[in-house]
């Protein structure tokens, strides 16, 4: 009975993997989140689920992520992300931080201890050879609109990649995503998906490269063979914000903190 981690279980993907993952019986899942009460108005029927053990806290709590990671955990999927391209964000970088920190943590204690695989959420944008399928009017678009985001997952990979020698990481590296139906996926290692991928079909193509044990240390895809996958409306606003936030970060901490103050 293959046993998983899902780190950042109330997002889009770590719900998607959640859902997927719970159709088979024999699998057992630990759920990390920042907050329980969210994930369980989510899936109330969590609460009830002997193979779901919901781990609460910070993503700095050491002991904490040590605890959903080990020691009987088969593969972790590390999906903590977000779509706004927030100046100076660092969720991956603190991620991969807590994840290292937390398995060193477990071999401490335990000579023998095997770290889980590892499958960090990154991005196409990331990888020179998938960046290079995009129409060259739509690169800089692009890594300007989610700069902060790519900055921040550059960072985390090269960090994860000092660890090289001990840990087994695929980067997993989608093109633009959105909420559909599970339609159809395929992996590639030099392609990005011509259309957008759904949560689901990303969380399919992730548990599929988790039971591969295959594609150590690689950057993988996963792409929509589906021809009729959901615009994801939210695109067009995000990508504006992202470049006014890429081009004037100022204006991102001015609109906080007069959301703050009124």
């Amino acid at each position: 009975m293959p046993t998983y981690a899902i780190l950042g279980a109330t997002g889009n993907t770590g719900g998607a993997l959640l859902e997927l993952l719970l159709k088979d019986s024999n699998n057992h899942v630990n759920a990390y989140v920042r907050s329980k009460a969210k994930l369980l108005k989510q899936r109330p029927n969590l609460e009830e689920n002997k193979n779901v053990k919901i781990f609460e806290g910070s993503i700095a709590d050491i002991p904490l992520i040590a605890s959903t990671l080990g020691p009987q955990v088969d593969a972790a999927f590390c999906v903590l992300a977000t779509n706004e391209n927030i100046p100076g964000i660092r969720i991956a970088q603190d991620t991969a931080t807590s994840i290292i920190a937390a398995l060193c943590h477990l071999r401490n204690e335990d000579v023998h201890f095997k770290p889980p695989k590892l499958l960090f959420l990154s991005s196409a944008s990331l990888n020179p050879t998938m960046l290079g399928e995009l129409p060259a009017v739509a690169k800089p678009l692009i890594t300007r609109a989610m700069s902060h985001v790519y900055a921040d997952l550059r960072f985390a990979e090269e960090n994860l990649r000092l660890h090289r020698s001990w840990l087994d990481v695929t980067f997993v590296q989608p093109g633009a995503l959105t909420e559909d139906d599970q339609k159809g996926h395929e992996l590639s290692l030099d392609k990005m998906s011509e259309s957008f991928v759904s949560y689901l079909d990303l969380a399919a193509g992730m548990i599929e490269i988790a039971e591969s044990r295959a594609y150590s240390w690689m950057g993988v895809s996963v792409n929509a063979t589906s021809k009729d996958v959901k615009f994801e409306p939210k695109a067009p606003a995000q990508i504006s914000k992202g470049l006014l936030w890429h081009f004037a970060p100022w204006l991102y901490f001015t609109s906080r903190y007069l959301r703050i103050v009124s």
